[in-house]
């Protein structure tokens, strides 16, 4: 099941790129030369404390001309959302002319906050452009915020990381696959993929990262090579689970018609947006969101398979609750990073403009609530069990997962008549939980186990 996952996303990336390869010599036939002013700034990024300053330097580049006159002007805008007010003190604009070589601006702060600051040449001169002469400003409140707040994020980086690895050791040792989900399994396999196909492409391929730019000049690319590493991970780690699936005892169970109907309309819509793209009738950055819409929808129904699940068997046997509270931990540090990172920006608008992020976050972390729930208040001393294949029971689910039965049979020794116990309980149980003499029961009868 899980496979050819990997491979499938380092395959998208080779087809892909040398359409981008294609089209970008196609596009530039296109592209009138022009002369950007550079900017001597490191990945255009500053974050610095509310009480310290900043300066860089605008330079001219080795392509610049006396084309401007002295009524040429580089004037600084600024991106705030519509209820805040300027985080800095107004930069002076910087007059362009034949003698023009350099300038020094120099940023002081005024309020905690983030802002795009990005500029214009007015009146504007043909073949020359200031695109490039931008900077993303974050003005922090408390330097020991900024060093809790990336504790926290690889706290939660580690946590989802080693999520998958509960349910990966208990099937290991159950030599089964019994109570979990092939749903939520096969969702998670997929969602992960695309997750996958999206951070590499706009985090290694260039085309990808102009198309990007060129939708949003001072904007940022929203995957950093973390998103990258635990993607591709998660599609591993998922992908092993799905070949215990394959290799181990499941019963009877199997994807159901609804989860397979779910996945081929998810196939089948990624494919025809896949073969759009190649047309060329979308960008490949469109196809790309595209993906991860499809990932944002399987977050928010991969969990109901396996909830489901648990709730028809009254029992979460075969469902790691490891996985769950390492889950449970990410989520929280996750939104806690949020909540920290917009107290020390002053930036309530990241968590409240925008509130996918965030509500995704509130959405996991419900549904891993309700799994513990499950676990250790619902079906706290549930078991689900079926019958030894010698002694059937209608009542009995023949579906669910067999962990414990009592089976009584008699035999005589030295002419006396004894009672014996056969117990089937599952891989995980105690031996010394054998050790209890349970109390005489009529033959053929059924007792659970507590």
């Amino acid at each position: 099941m899980g496979t050819i996952r990997l491979p499938l996303v380092l395959i998208f990336v080779a087809v892909v790129s040398s359409q981008f390869n294609l089209g970008r010599c196609q596009d530039n036939e296109d592209i009138t030369e022009t002369r950007p002013l550079m900017m001597t700034l490191d990945d255009h990024e500053v974050s610095i404390h509310i009480s310290q300053n900043y300066s860089f330097s605008v330079l001219s580049t080795p392509s610049y001309h006396d084309i401007f006159d002295n009524d040429s002007t580089l004037i600084f805008q600024y991106s705030v959302p519509a209820d805040k007010q300027i985080y800095i003190e107004p930069l002076q604009n910087i007059s362009l002319g034949e003698n023009f070589t350099s300038a020094l601006v120099t940023l002081i702060p005024l309020h905690a906050g983030r802002l795009v600051i990005s500029s214009k040449i007015e009146p504007p001169v043909q073949n020359y452009t200031s695109d490039d002469i931008f900077v993303r400003v974050s003005i922090y409140k408390f330097s020991i915020l900024t060093i809790i707040c990336d504790v926290v994020g690889w706290i939660y980086f580690v946590a989802w990381s080693i999520s998958f690895y509960p349910q990966i050791i208990q099937n290991y040792q159950r030599k089964s696959v019994r109570g979990l989900s092939f749903e939520f399994v096969s969702l998670n396999i997929t969602g992960f993929t695309v997750y996958s196909i999206y951070n590499v492409a706009l985090y290694w391929i260039p085309y990808i990262q102009s198309q990007y730019y060129d939708a949003d000049p001072t904007g940022e690319i929203p995957v950093q090579l973390n998103d990258v590493v635990f993607s591709l991970h998660a599609v591993f780690a998922s992908g092993l689970t799905g070949i215990q699936c394959i290799l181990y005892d499941r019963g009877s169970q199997s994807v159901s018609y609804s989860g397979r109907t779910l996945l081929v309309g998810i196939a089948s819509f990624l494919g025809i947006m896949f073969t759009v793209t190649v047309s060329n009738a979308i960008t490949w950055l469109t196809f790309l969101n595209f993906c991860s819409y499809v990932k944002l929808g399987i977050t928010l129904v991969k969990y109901v398979p396996q909830a489901w699940l648990n709730y028809t068997r009254k029992s979460t046997s075969g469902w790691s609750i490891g996985n769950v509270l390492l889950d449970f931990t990410g989520g929280m540090f996750s939104i806690l990073q949020m909540i920290l990172i917009a107290y020390n920006h002053d930036d309530w608008y990241s968590i409240f403009g925008d509130l996918t992020k965030f509500g995704l976050g509130l959405f996991s972390i419900t549904f891993d609530v309700f799994f513990i729930v499950q676990h250790y208040v619902l079906y706290r001393n549930h078991i689900a069990y079926e019958p030894i294949e010698s002694s059937p029971d209608p009542i009995l689910n023949p579906h669910e997962d067999m962990t414990t039965s009592n089976h009584i049979t008699s035999s005589e020794d030295d002419n006396q008549q004894t009672t014996s116990t056969m117990y089937h309980v599952p891989n995980s149980a105690s031996i010394d939980s054998l050790l209890v003499e349970p109390p005489p029961a009529p033959a053929n009868s059924y007792q659970d186990i507590e």
